[in-house]
């Protein structure tokens, strides 16, 4: 159990990546601080972990609110005395529309959280990194950092782009410390979410699209973010690991059909956001 001792906090880890993350980090040995902005799953996740053995605690944060991260970083401290191990997993999808259509407040929304949110928590457990004189960072981006993403807008690229970029100051910062900082990059991964609101079809075509032939898993994410807080990792900062079953190597997608779905599926997002705003009010 290499991480015994550990507390680590992993954002958004009510479901999906977030919560395979939390529950590997458990199994050896850390802690958890389990954020979400729902904490019914929080608390699913913290059921899971305690099964496992355990220590864990949910916490309902967004972590676009500053005050929301800074009071759960100081819960976290004052239950388990220092935080060691930061996994900003923490995301939305955004507007996927196209840039003509896409209302500010989404773009605003959706660089709060997937990047606004990883330097607020960034700066909040930052102090104790350097206190304890180590600490490890895993930011969690997206393909959409290496190109452009795939289903979602240019507020979901221009975020995860953002994330890279920090993550690189970040380690230039933190290397004096000898804090870890580095990017997890996952390609198609098969969440709960995602197959539920896919279609068998669809995901076939994607499978079509990895060259080692089948969606990621959230296991085979967390196996990664375990690597980079592991002791095998002790020189490997400011590095992007991509996770993408070698979708990198190629794109087998054609860009007039491409561009044709997002245009098409532009004005129809754009009306779902609006008629969900519109309930809110």
């Amino acid at each position: 159990m290499e991480l015994k001792g550990h507390v680590a906090l992993v954002t958004g880890a009510g479901r999906g990546i977030g919560q395979a993350i939390a529950l590997r980090l458990a199994k050896e040995g850390a802690s958890l601080i389990v954020n979400d902005v729902d904490v019914e799953s929080a608390g699913k996740t913290v059921a899971k972990i305690e099964k496992l053995g355990g220590q864990a605690f949910a916490y309902q944060a967004d972590v676009s609110n500053w005050e929301d991260v800074q009071s759960m970083v100081d819960e976290g401290v004052r239950r388990f005395g220092s935080i060691y191990i930061l996994v900003n997993n923490a995301g939305i999808g955004g507007a996927s529309c196209l840039v003509k259509d896409t209302p500010h407040q989404m773009w605003n929304r959706t660089l709060g959280v997937n990047l606004t949110g990883i330097f607020n928590c960034c700066q909040a457990v930052v102090p104790q990194l350097v206190k304890n004189g180590r600490g490890k960072i895993v930011n969690i981006a997206s393909l959409a950092a290496r190109r452009i993403s795939k289903l979602g807008g240019a507020d979901y690229t221009a975020a995860k782009y953002g994330v890279i970029g920090f993550n690189r100051h970040l380690a230039f910062e933190m290397a004096a410390h000898g804090v870890n900082v580095n990017v997890v990059c996952p390609g198609a991964t098969l969440t709960p979410l995602v197959e539920s609101n896919t279609t068998e079809a669809f995901r076939s075509e994607i499978s079509d699209q990895v060259p080692l032939g089948r969606w990621i898993r959230p296991e085979e994410i967390a196996e990664a973010v375990l690597f980079l807080v592991s002791k095998s990792a002790a020189m490997i900062t400011g590095v992007v690991l991509d996770v993408d079953g070698g979708q990198l190597l190629g794109v087998a997608s054609d860009y007039r059909e491409d561009l044709k779905r997002r245009t098409e599926g532009s004005a129809k997002n754009l009306k779902s956001y609006l008629e969900a705003e519109g309930g809110k009010q």
